[in-house]
């Protein structure tokens, strides 16, 4: 060392000892042992090295000590198991819901923060966002997972029915990301996972409404992916993932077969859960579809259509729904009668007056008028 480098002291900073190193005239720091020498630089230069390539081309990794995961829905079925996963890892956890699930209930999952929040309403996402950043923190990990079905073909649906299932299944994603992501990109760490589903890419009648939010919530992840930057780089600190699971057994599709349990089965929630929270464990981006015949869908979009309406009558595909159908009219009769048959004991044991019962009569009826209960009575 020179006597320019010997007049140069060490700086202390907490537990790191910074030592300046005087080589070809040139001042170069590196932190380590002052004992050790530039072989330590090369070391800690090495790792630098592979961090900033890691950050660079991987972005970022799960860490549960510093990230706080949103889920919406996160009440029941797939987004409670998701809720519970990165709960045990140890991460902070919110849901926004509309259904709240008491200490109770076996959904609940100790220590997650629970809002209610309809993600339909763009003002109440907006209000509730604000209040997690004022009492939680901010969300770098955004799961955006509510959903809704209606299973009935387009002429028998209601337009509050459309209206309601594209605001809860697609419109919710656009409010959720518009309100926490800014706040990655602040802190350039973040992670937007969409749950989407297989009929996204293939969806059968009586689903219209259903395939075509999930539709547009691959399309929404494919335009945001490139809105933030080249796919190949991390060059904005926040990444994107897609989940397209297939049938879920969950209570959205209750009474509802697979065409096939062999190609096509039930897919557990926990399982899907687990495999999410590997790939944000990971740093995945792009696409994961489950199970395997979800990666070949897309590629029906290109096959002429003759060929893919084979395909649809061998499967079996178009009549799934139909037994779904039948089970909700089963289920709307069987309440239906349920409730004449006790209208009817209750007034044979409370007898009125004949002008409380007139004026009852005169009284709409919920479940299809007086004319319809007179029937199922």
């Amino acid at each position: 060392m020179t006597k320019r480098g010997k007049r140069l002291g060490s700086l202390h900073n907490g537990n790191t000892i910074t030592v300046l190193f005087v080589l070809n005239n040139r001042y170069t720091a590196f932190p380590g042992n002052p004992m050790t020498g530039p072989l330590t630089w090369c070391v800690y230069r090495t790792n630098w090295l592979l961090l900033e390539t890691s950050r660079v081309f991987v972005g970022m990794l799960f860490d549960p000590c510093r990230d706080i995961v949103l889920v919406t829905g996160g009440s029941s079925g797939l987004g409670k198991e998701l809720a519970s996963a990165f709960r045990q890892k140890g991460a902070t956890v919110v849901v926004f819901d509309i259904n709240l699930p008491g200490k109770d209930n076996q959904n609940y999952v100790e220590g997650v923060h629970y809002y209610y929040c309809d993600v339909s309403n763009p003002d109440m996402v907006k209000e509730r966002g604000n209040e997690v950043r004022m009492e939680v923190g901010q969300v770098t990990v955004l799961i955006n997972n509510a959903g809704i079905t209606t299973g009935n073909t387009l002429l028998n649906l209601s337009f509050d029915e459309i209206e309601t299932t594209l605001a809860v299944n697609l419109l919710s994603s656009f409010y959720t990301i518009k309100t926490f992501l800014p706040g990655m990109l602040d802190k350039r760490r973040g992670y937007i996972v969409t749950i989407a589903s297989t009929l996204g890419y293939m969806s059968p009648a009586r689903l219209s409404v259903y395939g075509a939010s999930k539709s547009g919530l691959i399309t929404l992840h494919e335009s945001l992916n490139y809105e933030l930057g080249p796919p190949t780089f991390n060059t904005c600190g926040v990444k994107t993932l897609l989940v397209c699971p297939g049938q879920l057994k969950t209570y959205l599709f209750g009474g509802v077969r697979t065409p096939s349990t062999l190609f096509a089965p039930e897919l557990d929630p926990r399982y899907v859960a687990n495999h999410v929270i590997r790939a944000v464990s990971y740093g995945c981006r792009g696409e994961v579809k489950l199970p395997f015949y979800g990666n070949v869908l897309p590629i029906f979009r290109s096959i002429p259509w003759p060929a893919v309406a084979i395909l649809r009558y061998i499967s079996g595909i178009n009549n799934t729904m139909k037994k779904f159908v039948q089970k909700a009219r089963e289920t709307t009769n069987m309440s239906t009668s349920f409730m004449a048959e006790k209208a009817s004991m209750f007034s044979r044991m409370f007898p009125f007056s004949g002008a409380t019962q007139e004026s009852m009569s005169e009284t709409p009826q919920p479940l299809g008028g007086r004319d319809h209960q007179l029937k199922t009575s």
